[in-house]
């Protein structure tokens, strides 16, 4: 869905008029029509203002998705081994490096599950 898609319908859902939402924002009626046909967009500062009034994440509005994460599961996954690995020196269990770097790899998947239904 594009921008102007997702703006026209927030607002319905709250529903607010062009004039309402102007009002709030202090710019015209005019303004948002143009944002709402997709012949202008807002500039930061109203994206940001729009994003508390009618209660919308920015990152979802613009359909970013955070590129760390793939990041941080690779470390669940590395740092399960490397424990796994510590573990198997201790007890003489060779397969706890395996079974621990698959402990990090199944939390990673829990948490990816968690933040994105976290941001719907």
């Amino acid at each position: 869905m594009k921008i102007e898609e997702k703006l026209f319908q927030l607002r319905k859902e709250k529903g607010l008029s062009q004039e309402q939402l102007a009002e709030k924002l202090n710019v015209s009626r005019q303004t948002i029509s143009k944002w709402e046909t997709g012949e202008t967009l807002p500039d930061i500062e109203n994206l940001r203002n729009l994003a508390l009034i009618l209660e919308f994440s920015i990152d979802n509005m613009l359909d970013i998705e955070a590129s760390n994460t793939d990041e941080f599961d690779d470390w669940l996954w590395i740092g399960g081994f490397i424990v796994g690995t510590g573990l198997a020196f201790a007890f003489d269990n060779f397969l706890l490096p395996f079974a621990c770097s698959m402990l990090g790899f199944g939390f990673s998947f829990i948490l990816k599950a968690i933040k994105k239904n976290k941001g719907k």
